[in-house]
């Protein structure tokens, strides 16, 4: 029951699935859109729709495979198992997304789209669910989602630079770089997962009895932190979806610098590793709360330097970028250690820890706005007469509203953001009070 303490070596072993982890959500979110709309030949309305209806898998896999794991031990862990398995169905899902047929229809990517999200959910909900229960304590859990974030900002930033060191040979094509993107992730799966398996145990936790469905969803809709979270981390997780799903028109047709959008991708998540150690800091200064209201503030600011980045300027946009990812990290490093310390009420008040449930609701949002995001983006490229087909052939009215939508859209939603972390119940001293009261409680059953 006690904390789970491993070398720095090991720990680093642990976190390696985070890379596989964004080096997909990059992938997925970035750049097979465009391979779909550009090569395929469907339109931006149509992925957006079948981005966003694949969403309806995910809605009804991420809380089956969360419940499960927490409710059932194998020989192996409530965890580890799970982890594993996701990878045959991943890499499937991945084989069939990166190599449509040139005739692909929307059902091929539904459903291609919809296997790779039950395996997304297994890979996600088990290994950060097995981290967030390696301690309890307030801080602790920072640390170690953070160097879960620096393994997902390495893996987004390694998606990057395989389109960015391709450029450097000749013109590439957009589909040559998707598909090369593909095969890396097929290698990058299943290595860091048996390496993540045979590095640290998960922490020992006492059996609890089950609780009945509807006793726990009452305890879940009463967990005010909760919904307040999950609402944020909604409009955090559209911003950033709605922002990677623009990203390749943007850059391409706006910026005129099409040959570069890989380089240019580098810098943003550059910037987001960048920022990570200055955000794990404020939060062990402040409390998570409030350096995420100050993550936000920076993310509505920051993109306005976009507004004045002229077209065709490399180093400029570089630089740009750079600026406006120190807060990408911020986005999800402090959503999922803040779970942590919601689950910590939930175990007060049901007698069950149930990280999986909870970890898995945090996903379930999050994926939930990335469908929106992709979905109301798409459609506001139609809305404004944006054609992908048309690259820089669109006119000047249409590619500058390009550019205000990808700045005004998620300010907005950083600003609720705000508003909704304004006294947040749960602070240092809070969780502090709730971990004295699961370890007494804990003691006293094991000395029963």
């Amino acid at each position: 029951m006690s904390d789970v303490h491993a070398s720095k070596v090991r720990m680093l072993g642990f976190s390696l699935p985070g890379l596989g982890l964004n080096t997909l959500v990059t992938a997925v979110f970035v750049f097979l859109p465009a391979l779909y709309v550009e090569s395929r030949g469907l339109s931006t309305a149509t992925v957006g729709l079948v981005f966003f209806l694949a969403k309806i898998i995910d809605i009804i896999a991420a809380p089956i495979w969360g419940n499960f794991m927490d409710s059932y031990k194998t020989p192996w862990g409530r965890r580890r198992p799970w982890l594993l398995l996701s990878v045959p169905i991943l890499m499937t899902a991945v084989f069939f997304l990166f190599n449509p047929p040139e005739d692909v229809s929307i059902y091929y990517l539904f459903f291609a789209l919809g296997l790779c999200y039950i395996g997304w959910d297994a890979w996600t909900i088990s290994h950060t669910s097995w981290a967030l229960e390696l301690s309890r304590d307030y801080d602790r859990r920072s640390r170690i989602t953070s160097l879960l974030q620096v393994m997902s900002m390495l893996g987004a930033i390694a998606t990057s630079m395989v389109p960015a060191v391709m450029e450097q040979f000749g013109t590439i094509s957009h589909e040559e770089k998707t598909v090369a993107i593909g095969w890396a992730i097929m290698i990058i799966l299943p290595l860091t997962a048996i390496i993540c398996v045979l590095s640290v145990p998960e922490r020992v936790t006492p059996n609890k009895p089950r609780i009945s469905f509807i006793k726990g969803l009452k305890i879940l809709r009463s967990n005010s932190a909760l919904i307040r979270l999950l609402s944020a981390n909604i409009l955090i997780s559209f911003s950033t979806y709605f922002v990677q799903g623009l990203f390749l028109f943007f850059v391409s047709y706006t910026l005129r610098l099409q040959n570069w959008s890989g380089l240019i991708l580098s810098s943003l998540l550059v910037g987001g590793l960048v920022g990570l150690p200055l955000w794990l800091w404020i939060s062990q200064k402040l409390n998570k709360h409030a350096t995420m209201q100050l993550a936000m503030l920076s993310g509505a600011i920051t993109p306005v330097l976009l507004l004045l980045l002229p077209a065709e300027s490399l180093y400029l946009s570089i630089f740009f970028f750079l600026i406006v990812g120190l807060n990408t990290s911020a986005n999800e490093f402090l959503p999922r250690t803040m779970i942590a310390d919601v689950c910590d009420k939930d175990h007060i008040e049901s007698g069950s820890e149930r990280m999986g449930l909870y970890y898995s609701l945090l996903q379930l949002s999050s994926k939930f706005a990335s469908g929106s995001g992709i979905l109301i983006g798409f459609s506001f490229l139609t809305l404004f007469g944006f054609d992908p087909e048309l690259g820089m052939n669109n006119t000047e009215q249409s590619l500058d509203r390009l550019r205000y939508l990808i700045v005004a859209l998620p300010a907005i939603a950083y600003g609720f953001v705000i508003v909704l972390m304004l006294k947040y119940p749960i602070d240092r001293k809070d969780q502090h009070e709730m971990r004295k009261i699961i370890e007494e409680r804990e003691k006293l059953e094991a000395n029963n």
